[in-house]
């Protein structure tokens, strides 16, 4: 467990804003002020109000923002603790590129009994399937990522399934899942997979075709 005083928690708040973290369209310089407005608000000891600021951004999947929302819940600062949720929000940080997310979920999930891990990732799984169905890339990879590092055994084939989408488009982040799942499953394990990595690929284009 990490010990951070109010003093030290500054530190290893993130105030750097990504614009990886969102779409380029009209609202991104509204958010970056959001982000902005919130990293003040606890700069200035306004803890209630950055809890808040953050846990909107984090709704809205900027991944510095889930990362301080995750730890505001963890030491319970601006909001009180809740390691559940403080799990799911540095999950979908570490899962969208937050590397301090890494330790912070390992920490937290040290206090969490099996029961209320398996929980929250059906939850964490559920989440980041509904942003991958709608055509995001970043999140076919979390997808593939949650099958492959959230869960206490790697589930190879869906892991597997979800890189190959996410590769087919263009997503880099997988490849290492790519790599280790060709060398743990069988041919035909493999060519199931494919198949149906083809069949949801497809389905994602043509649902986005549909949309436009």
């Amino acid at each position: 467990l990490m010990c951070l005083s109010f003093k030290n928690i500054t530190i290893i708040i993130l105030v750097v804003w990504s614009l990886t973290a969102l779409s380029v369209n009209a609202n991104t310089q509204v958010l970056k002020r959001e982000f902005d407005q919130a990293s003040y608000a606890f700069a200035t000891k306004n803890y209630v109000g950055a809890a808040k600021m953050f846990k909107s951004l984090s709704e809205k999947n900027d991944p510095n923002s889930q990362y301080n929302y995750a730890l505001l819940l963890f030491k319970g600062v601006g909001t009180p603790t809740d390691l559940e949720e403080a799990w799911y929000w540095a999950w979908r940080a570490r899962l969208n590129g937050v590397e301090r997310a890494n330790l912070l979920t390992m920490d937290i999930a040290k206090m969490l009994s099996s029961e209320e891990a398996e929980s929250l990732q059906i939850r964490l799984l559920a989440a980041v399937e509904l942003d991958a169905d709608a055509g995001d890339p970043r999140a076919i990879s979390s997808v593939a990522k949650t099958y492959f590092y959230v869960k206490e055994t790697p589930d190879y084939e869906d892991g597997y399934t979800w890189a190959l989408v996410a590769q087919a488009f263009g997503q880099e982040d997988v490849l290492d899942i790519i790599s280790d799942a060709e060398a743990k499953l069988a041919l035909d394990e493999k060519l199931k997979s494919q198949r149906l990595a083809n069949e949801i690929f497809s389905e994602i284009v043509n649902s986005s075709s549909g949309t436009n």
